[in-house]
Parts: structure tokens; C-alpha cells; sequence
């Protein structure tokens, strides 16, 4: 049984990495390395140190720093001081890092609702149960 659950399992590594990166070409228009920063900051809701970025993301600080400059550029983030620690500076979205990344989620929503009609309602319905099933059995596993 483990040996057939650990085929499926690694076998939908590669579909569902593979699917998820046609929805997400071109979707935006930063690098691969920029939008990853972006995003991190996205999900997160909330301001963080270089450092934090960096373990977060496992990107190297050194890395790291020409990224967040590049994007403080181009106007997506900005630095701001910690309240907490005077020494420290937090990098947060701006609103147009915030825009750029509903754009791109609201384009991967719309090809993602494109690709499902080429699936039956029935079809639909199996899908939508599996990755809720699956969703709810990796997360029990990680506790």
C-alpha cells in the first residue's frame, strides 16, 4: 500500500506543478525570482525583514537584496523601519505590488475556469472532491 501511495503521490508532484505553471505563464510580468517575493509578501499580508524573506523563500540574502532593490525600483515594494528594532528595515508591498499580484491571480483563476470546461459536470464534481480529499489528508499528515 505505501509503495502505491508514494507512486501517486510523487506522480502528481509533477501534473499538478506542470498544470499550475501553464496557468501562471505569463501572467505576470516580473521575473520568476521577483514574483516569488512578491507573492511570499502577498500571502503573508505583512511586512517583513530581509532575513525573514530569505528563510521563508530559502533564497540567499545576498540574492535577495538585488531582487527586493530591482522591485523597489520598479515601484512594487517599499522599505520602511521596524517599530521594533530601530537597526531594521521591513519591506512591504505597495499598492502596485499588491495589483500586480490580484492581476495574475484573477488570470490564473480565468484559465483555470477555461480549462475546466473541457470536463463534464460530473468530471468537475470528481475533481473538486479529490483535491479537497487530498488538501485535507497532506494537511492532517503535516500535524
Amino acid at each position: 500500500m505505501k509503495k502505491e501511495l508514494a507512486h501517486e503521490y510523487i506522480t502528481l508532484i509533477p501534473n499538478l506543478f506542470g498544470s499550475f505553471s501553464e496557468l501562471n505563464k505569463n501572467a505576470t510580468e516580473l521575473s520568476h525570482m521577483q514574483n516569488h517575493v512578491i507573492e511570499y509578501l502577498f500571502m503573508n499580508k505583512r511586512a517583513f525583514n530581509l532575513k525573514e524573506i530569505s528563510t521563508g523563500l530559502d533564497i540567499a540574502k545576498q540574492q535577495l537584496t538585488n531582487v527586493v532593490s530591482a522591485l523597489e525600483v520598479q515601484g512594487y515594494l517599499v522599505k520602511k523601519p521596524d517599530p521594533k528594532d530601530k537597526r531594521a528595515v521591513l519591506i512591504a508591498l505597495t499598492p502596485k505590488g499588491k495589483e500586480v499580484q490580484e492581476k495574475k491571480w484573477a488570470e490564473i483563476y480565468n484559465r483555470f475556469s477555461q480549462n475546466l470546461t473541457k470536463l463534464n459536470e460530473e468530471e468537475q464534481r470528481d475533481l473538486q472532491f479529490a483535491l479537497h480529499k487530498v488538501n485535507v489528508l497532506l494537511t492532517k499528515m503535516e500535524g
